[in-house]
């Protein structure tokens, strides 16, 4: 992790899709409403499962630019994440016929990548009516999404996908953030991408780590998770090039850490060490004191002992006084758990918190956990003044991941 370069990244550019927007405002919107996208599965038959609800993506057309030929040969996963590459694209005002392609690199982070298009390349072939479509099995691998978004903008810097669980987005940015930080590219698009599938959604029923209704973070009578999907990209740039060609600034990224628990290939270590080492660790990196954070974006997960264990973390780290002056809030109650995109949904939450001075809800927070006792912003979005924020990801295998952002205007 590169800590002594003066050069400054900034995020100059962001797309997004999830089950509470399909656009960077449309996700706001339902950001700061407090809306939920968790609702009823249609994608798959969840018949037999106890948990039949997801936070699913309801936009039937996934509109990309690609030709029919080309989308035959591309998942869901990678549709979702190419929709989200291109907003970011337009929406950091890159003209890339005065770019040198060669100083643009691609860092995706990813989950279970093209798996529903091979399950569905299974079903035709068990059920025997037809024969199955060879190029359903060509987006399996977790990397065809950097892949594509390279190809498709022809990018020709570093290119790597990122596979740390339900941290892999997290860790792409902070791996993005290297890259520019250390002068190896001034532009690193970057983000994750995850869609639905029967297996993630059998895994997790089969873990009963699943609310049948929707997740309540933090909240006394949490059952479990729910799970999403979507995608968030990123266009990360050093500080000066973004100025020279007057892109705006959303904000700047500060820092992170990534480190392991070692513990337990499903559950957090219960003595938070992990959780908490990783934010200590990005917090000073970022050179950042624990006074100056304002709001933490919360892995939040709605499960018994994440959201306990993150909750003891946080004291930890800051104190039990000034944890109690921060502002948390977990938005997996509106989007689920979005798995390999997980960490660039809420790191895009994180921004948009930081841009319009704003804290996200946790929703269907209505009977507070006496042992989660911090605030989590509990159904309402209220403003406040944020200079600094963490955006945290603790996935399994401990797999820990925490990004520090900063206001577009500190000094730095």
């Amino acid at each position: 992790m590169h800590t002594s370069n003066t050069k400054h990244v900034v995020v100059t550019g962001m797309g997004i899709i999830t089950a509470i927007g399909e656009s960077i405002p449309a996700f706001q919107k339902g950001l700061f409403e407090g809306k939920c996208g968790i609702g009823p599965v249609s994608l798959f038959d969840t018949t037999g499962f106890p948990c039949q609800t997801a936070a699913q993506v309801e936009k039937k057309d996934l509109e990309t630019g690609l030709t029919a030929r080309h989308i035959k040969r591309v998942s869901r996963c990678d549709l979702l994440g190419l929709i989200a590459a291109q907003e970011a694209m337009s929406d950091a005002g890159l003209n890339l016929e005065q770019c040198h392609r060669d100083n643009i690199g691609v860092i995706i982070g990813g989950g279970a990548g093209g798996m529903r298009s091979w399950e569905e390349y299974r079903r035709t072939q068990w059920m025997g009516n037809a024969r199955p479509r060879p190029s359903l099995l060509l987006p399996s691998a977790s990397c065809t999404l950097t892949d594509l978004i390279a190809y498709r903008y022809r990018l020709t810097g570093s290119r790597a996908t990122i596979s740390t669980a339900c941290s892999s987005s997290s860790t792409s940015i902070g791996y993005a953030f290297d890259l520019v930080k250390s002068g190896v590219h001034p532009i690193v698009v970057t983000g994750g991408s995850e869609a639905l599938s029967e297996l993630t959604f059998a895994g997790f029923n089969a873990l009963r780590a699943m609310d049948p209704e929707f997740c309540r973070p933090f909240d006394k009578n949490r059952q479990g998770l729910s799970l999403g999907e979507g995608a968030a990209v990123f266009i990360l740039e050093e500080l000066g090039h973004a100025q020279k060609r007057g892109a705006t600034i959303y904000a700047k990224v500060l820092g992170y850490a990534i480190n392991a628990d070692a513990f337990h290939m499903t559950a957090p270590d219960p003595d938070a060490k992990g959780m908490s080492k990783v934010m200590e660790k990005a917090l000073n990196i970022a050179g950042v004191s624990t006074d100056h954070i304002d709001y933490i974006n919360a892995h939040g997960t709605a499960t018994q002992m994440n959201d306990y264990t993150e909750t003891q973390a946080i004291k930890r780290v800051f104190g039990e006084e000034k944890a109690r002056d921060l502002a948390i809030s977990s938005t997996k109650s509106m989007v689920g758990h979005c798995l390999g995109a997980a960490g660039a949904v809420e790191a895009a939450a994180t921004v948009l918190a930081i841009y319009r001075q704003a804290l996200p809800p946790t929703i269907h927070l209505d009977e507070p956990d006496p042992d989660c006792d911090l605030d989590y912003v509990p159904n309402r979005s209220r403003a406040k003044e944020i200079r600094f924020a963490l955006s945290n990801s603790f996935a399994f295998g401990g797999n820990n991941t925490s990004v520090v952002f900063g206001r577009a205007d500190l000094d730095m």
